[in-house]
């Protein structure tokens, strides 16, 4: 770990935390615009539910050698690092450098670069760009949420008969009938259910107050880590658990909603 890590580990304070958020938000507005602009999608893998494309390992490369200057290492989606930061309660860059690969493969919209810091399993500031809407959110402990610089107020449903369920189905999901009986039986307290394949922008549009509630298992730390900042902001509360898998350390479930009352047990 570089001298300047080392010296943000042991005395961040709210101007050092600041400068980092910026240089997260400057880092993940060029990725994704430069992802933007790319117009071939190459298929690196397309087994069972999951697909890979060149361009995530492009985009991880481009990001990591931008986060670099900060002396703080990283850990990606495509080409891993230290997991035992992690649970060694250290800081680390983590980074999903297309968060729904597949609708960037297909064109639909909604696709996001997420960039995170964190202390161990702790949110410090995240930044989460939607460059198909030209949305970029921002926040972290003591920080103001933010969509494009400007700050947001999420005005949540007051009541779960009211409140929308963002969610979705990872490429590791429980398709048995039983599986999708029990998804059925928890959702159906909800006035509404929305999936849009992201699961950075699913827990983004909690924050801001589009959605109440975001559930789902078995995903990776890299999907949420950037949202974990945007509900500290907005004043919401999550339940991260980490899942123990045997070769999948940092695969977990997570909730984040207005208030605990909408979350499923």
């Amino acid at each position: 770990m570089g001298l300047c890590a080392e010296i943000f580990e042991a005395h961040m304070n709210d101007i050092e935390k600041k400068a980092l958020l910026e240089t997260a938000v400057a880092v993940a507005k060029a990725a994704g615009d430069r992802l933007k602009g790319i117009s071939e999608r190459r298929v690196n893998s397309d087994a069972g539910n999951d697909v890979k494309l060149q361009e995530d390992v492009e985009s991880e490369m481009f990001i990591r050698a931008k986060l670099e200057e900060t002396g703080i290492p990283a850990i990606g989606e495509e080409q891993g690092g230290d997991v035992a930061r992690v649970n060694n309660g250290e800081l680390y860059w983590i980074v999903d450098p297309i968060d729904g690969t597949y609708n960037y493969l297909r064109g639909i919209p909604g696709v996001c670069v997420s960039i995170a810091l964190m202390k161990g399993w702790e949110p410090v500031v995240g930044v989460i760009y939607d460059f198909t809407r030209g949305e970029l959110y921002a926040g972290g402990k003591g920080f103001p949420l933010t969509v494009n610089g400007k700050e947001v107020t999420p005005n949540w449903a007051k009541s779960v008969s009211q409140a929308v369920l963002m969610t979705g189905f990872p490429s590791a999901t429980d398709y048995s009938d039983e599986g999708l009986r029990n998804f059925i039986a928890r959702a159906q307290k909800f006035k509404k259910v929305r999936m849009c394949g992201s699961a950075a922008l699913a827990i983004s549009w909690v924050a801001v107050g589009r959605a109440d509630l975001y559930s789902e298992d078995r995903l990776y730390l890299w999907d949420i880590a950037a949202g974990l900042s945007l509900m500290e902001s907005a004043g919401g509360v999550c339940r991260l658990k980490p899942l123990g898998i045997e070769g999948k350390p940092l695969c977990v479930s997570i909730q984040a909603a207005a208030k605990e009352e909408y979350f499923i047990d």
